[in-house]
């Protein structure tokens, strides 16, 4: 039976199965292995022999685990210059301790699973959350013990149409990709997460003290204004409208939500780049 001797990291992929196919580089050794000559009418056939199983041990275990694989068919790519052997099913296996790798797989598949979600909830451009991912957190926040401190803020950036009309789309891109940092940033001070709502909005969800949120907000309002966006032409400032919403003030998770969406309009209308309530 063939013998081949690989490393951990490939016998426990042949092992869970995630590998179908196992490559060996092109050498004198593995030509005379799997190489038949057979002469036909004088002229000389170079075949690859028929092999039905394959022996694959890591060697430098301690516990010197094998597996008998059936092989299926073994093929020379010429593109790579290598020997594929294609595997089939397990027929025997020794000293490999199966229930370690299947607990292995179960903990690749849920962190899988997880990265999956993660990337489902969030928003592609500023990495933020995004609106579903808040309509779930906004129905299991409001169910908590301390929901009588959470606190909506609607952030509206400002004259944000001009900054994709005047200096292009790929500087509205940056421009979000920035405000999505500093709301993260701040986001942690405020005891919250930050959501991409849709467009230039953003909604910040926060357990924090009423007497509190003005102070904090206004420190993340100065601070999306003290640096500049990129641009050849010329730097770019952006200004955000707040408006903040109290659970307790209202009767369901959609006032509140409207509540904080009057405050940015109070806002913009006395003149942007201010906080109201809503």
């Amino acid at each position: 039976m063939l013998k081949i001797n690989v490393d951990k990291s490939l016998f426990e992929d042949i092992l869970l199965k995630k590998i179908n196919i196992l490559e060996k580089n092109i050498s004198k050794y593995w030509q005379k292995e799997l190489i038949e000559v057979e002469i036909i009418e004088d002229k000389i056939h170079y075949n690859i022999k028929k092999i039905k199983k394959i022996n694959i041990i890591n060697g430098l275990a301690r516990n010197n685990p094998k597996l008998v694989i059936e092989c299926k068919n073994i093929v020379y790519n010429t593109q790579n210059n290598t020997f594929e052997f294609y595997l089939g099913k397990i027929l025997e296996q020794k000293n490999t301790h199966t229930q370690d790798y299947k607990d292995i797989l179960i903990q690749e598949l849920i962190h899988e699973k997880q990265e999956l979600k993660d990337t489902m909830n969030r928003d592609h451009l500023t990495g933020v959350f995004n609106r579903r991912k808040m309509q779930k957190d906004l129905s299991m926040f409001i169910k908590q013990n301390n929901s009588h401190k959470l606190v909506a803020v609607f952030v509206d950036a400002d004259r944000f149409k001009g900054i994709n009309d005047n200096f292009g789309h790929d500087t509205g891109d940056r421009a979000l990709v920035y405000l999505g940092s500093k709301l993260k940033k701040h986001a942690k001070l405020l005891n919250g997460e930050v959501y991409r709502y849709g467009g230039e909005e953003f909604i910040l969800l926060c357990f924090v003290k009423k007497e509190l949120v003005l102070k904090k907000l206004d420190t993340l309002r100065i601070d999306i204004k003290s640096q500049n966006i990129y641009h050849p032409n010329r730097a770019i400032s952006m200004s955000v409208s707040i408006g903040v919403a109290f659970f307790n003030e209202c009767e369901s998770k959609d006032e509140l939500i409207k509540k904080a969406d009057k405050g940015v309009y109070k806002a913009k209308k006395n003149g942007r780049d201010r906080i109201e309530f809503g």
